[in-house]
């Protein structure tokens, strides 16, 4: 990876940089993992653990040491450092070879229309986001270009800003999801979701529930609560409104709204 004028990779001075900065109450989950501290800065080891991963995974990645880094562990590494615009392009580009938010080519990107594109990603008023059958983000207007089921339900900063976690997002989340296993049985990326999910222990107790609701998508009658510490620590009650683009009816374009504007 690419040298900067120190002699060190430019991605291992970014993330030193950015984990020297963070300040450990403005982290989503940190006390819970990691306990308390009011100096800031933290470390390799806390980085990996608020993330969910090794420490010689997420050590290897500061390195400059090229691997196959999921745009998912990215995405992590962005939101508990909190990179800026800059330095995420720049840890993207370098780690990834192309640009944030560039999706992979296959069949539906290739087949994505750029109105469509132009409509999630420049929406000025509502938070929206299309994902594919496999909730993978094709396109958003937000900064979560990630799969949506491995952030929520297997990200421990998710449960910290998805309020009522268990019953609000992750039982109607498993129950949708189920339904595409068993509709998409052959798809291996959707197997691969469901494997990432699933090494969760406690998705996995909710996965095999009995009682498990029945659905195939987010009810807007019903609103759902999120916590934004990096929004002013507040708490906000949303609306989920579902749509099918019928040029692509295997995907789905989410709206996010106000709980009152819905």
């Amino acid at each position: 990876m690419n040298d900067d004028a120190t002699g060190l990779p430019i991605i291992t001075r970014i993330l030193r940089q950015a984990r020297a900065r963070c300040d450990t109450s403005d982290i989503p989950g940190f006390t819970a993992a990691c306990g308390e501290r009011a100096a800031p800065g933290i470390s390799q080891e806390e980085t990996a653990r608020l993330i969910g991963i090794s420490r010689r995974w997420y050590n290897q990645l500061e390195a400059g040491r090229s691997a196959n880094y999921s745009d998912a562990f990215l995405q992590a590494v962005r939101r508990v450092l909190d990179l800026n615009d800059d330095e995420w392009r720049i840890v993207y580009r370098v780690t990834r070879r192309r640009a944030p938010g560039e999706a992979p080519v296959g069949p539906l990107t290739t087949l994505l229309p750029q109105t469509l594109r132009g409509l999630v990603e420049h929406s000025p008023t509502w938070a929206l986001y299309l994902s594919d059958h496999r909730w993978d983000v094709l396109a958003s207007n937000m900064e979560y270009g990630v799969n949506v089921m491995e952030w929520a339900l297997t990200w421990s900063e998710a449960r910290t800003q998805l309020l009522g976690w268990r019953d609000e997002w992750a039982l109607p989340m498993i129950a949708q999801l189920r339904v595409h296993a068993a509709q998409y049985r052959t798809d291996e990326r959707l197997q691969e979701v469901i494997e990432t999910v699933r090494r969760d222990s406690e998705v996995r107790k909710l996965w095999d529930d009995p009682f498990l609701p029945s659905m195939t998508h987010p009810t807007s009658l019903r609103p759902r609560r999120l916590y934004l510490p990096r929004r002013g620590g507040k708490e906000f009650a949303v609306r989920f409104l579902a749509f099918t683009p019928l040029e692509l009816p295997s995907c789905r374009l989410m709206a996010i709204t106000p709980a009152q504007c819905a």
